[in-house]
């Protein structure tokens, strides 16, 4: 009997021996903060209850700035993150020096993404995160550019929608123009109009383009884009119904009610809720010649040199984090875009459209969005454009084609060097 016993009990302690089943870690730097950071957070936690064995070490940088130098120094020394927020340049430099892993490998393999999941996702995001034929990336927190208005004040005047055109635009602003607050200050019909997002999908609304890609040129000096700059000027100097100030100053202004209308990325919504004293409207940009609206924010990618195992892991997470019902989520908490058309008609997002008026359209931009050029030269040449270009017009420095052509030669300059 204890020889029966015996081969049991050996068995048992063997058994009781094996290494038990690790957790993988996974490492995701990021540039989230505030309310969009908690819900992330939020939903990492979700991710790693329902998913045992992984774990995802959440790293916030301060801004992209930070995250594109410490990606771009980490990588070159073989000591990246698993995966991580990126634009689009970001990713040219990166997948040129065969740092990504393309996500293609995984969206195509055995537990990848259905033909039918693919067709869900609105065609232009799965163009920019396309290269050579390969989807690298996929879609993180994706916004389209959206103006934000006080509807109290239109009433005020008898507007009764937001301008479809930039014609209307301009002569809604003459109607906006006589307004003060209580204290008799006047109050300014608009702002942030030669923000490069505003800027940019004007040119694109009117057959232009940013910069060649193929040639290495800038095109941001092009006649239209003079005529898109001019318009936009025009309403600041000559017909004084825009503030030159931008950035962020131009939110306080609109919550203080001393600003009508500015435009801003549809996820400042959030930020809006709770904290606004007015009825607050949302609409699409102002069309020109045709609709062109420019998609913004980053996508997540891969690096190839995490193991097998980690990189198995980050991919289960991307799956989930793209699937249609955590794409509802993401944009209930955030406002950013869902990646799948079939979004826009779930109930739970219905719901939060139809508190929201405009965000439908908003969304809907995706129909004909388009995006900012992808090449090394222009993660440089966006930043001239801005400085060089945008700014000193704004500030009434330099003439529209003065400006613009100033960025242009500079950028091609650098190119030469």
């Amino acid at each position: 009997m204890h020889y029966r016993i015996f081969p049991i009990l050996l068995i048992s302690l063997i058994i009781g021996c094996q290494p038990k089943s690790q957790k993988v870690e996974i490492t995701f730097w990021h540039a989230m903060g505030g309310n969009v950071e908690k819900v992330l957070k939020s939903m990492v936690a979700d991710f790693e209850s329902t998913h045992k064995n992984i774990r995802i070490k959440l790293v916030g940088m301060a801004d992209y700035n930070t995250l594109a130098q410490k990606l771009m120094s980490a990588a070159a020394v073989n000591s990246p993150p698993t995966i991580a927020q990126m634009y689009e340049n970001w990713t040219t430099q990166l997948l040129k020096n065969n740092y990504l892993e393309p996500l293609e490998n995984f969206v195509k393999g055995p537990k990848g993404l259905t033909q039918a999941e693919l067709d869900d996702i609105w065609p232009v995001l799965i163009q920019n995160n396309t290269w050579d034929g390969k989807i690298i990336t996929l879609p993180f927190n994706k916004s389209v550019p959206v103006y934000y208005y006080n509807t109290e004040l239109f009433a005020k005047v008898g507007i009764k929608e937001f301008p479809k055109t930039w014609q209307e635009f301009r002569a809604v602003c003459f109607k906006l123009k006589n307004l003060k607050d209580r204290d008799g200050n006047p109050i300014v019909p608009t702002g942030g109009g030669t923000d490069i997002w505003v800027f940019a999908s004007m040119l694109y609304q009117k057959g232009g383009r940013l910069f060649d890609e193929d040639r290495g040129e800038p095109l941001f000096n092009s006649p239209q884009a003079i005529q898109v700059l001019q318009f936009q000027l025009d309403l600041i100097y000559k017909d004084k119904v825009q503030t030159n100030r931008t950035g962020n100053d131009l939110l306080d202004e609109f919550l203080a009610g001393r600003l009508v209308m500015t435009p801003f990325s549809c996820a400042r919504r959030a930020i809006m809720k709770g904290v606004e004293s007015f009825k607050i409207g949302m609409a699409p940009l102002p069309i020109w010649d045709k609709p062109a609206s420019i998609i913004y924010g980053t996508n997540i990618g891969m690096f190839k040199s995490p193991s097998q195992a980690q990189k198995e892991a980050a991919w289960e997470f991307i799956k989930w984090f793209v699937s249609p019902e955590n794409q509802i989520r993401w944009s209930l908490g955030t406002y950013y875009v869902p990646i799948q058309k079939s979004a826009l008609t779930d109930p739970r997002l219905r719901e939060q459209i139809d508190k929201t008026p405009g965000l439908s359209d908003a969304y809907r931009q995706l129909e004909f969005a388009v995006f900012e050029p992808r090449s090394e030269p222009w993660f440089e040449g966006r930043k001239i454009l801005i400085e060089d270009g945008l700014e000193p017009a704004t500030l009434g420095k330099k003439s529209a084609q003065e400006a613009l052509d100033f960025a242009a030669n500079k950028l091609k300059q650098r190119a030469k060097k």
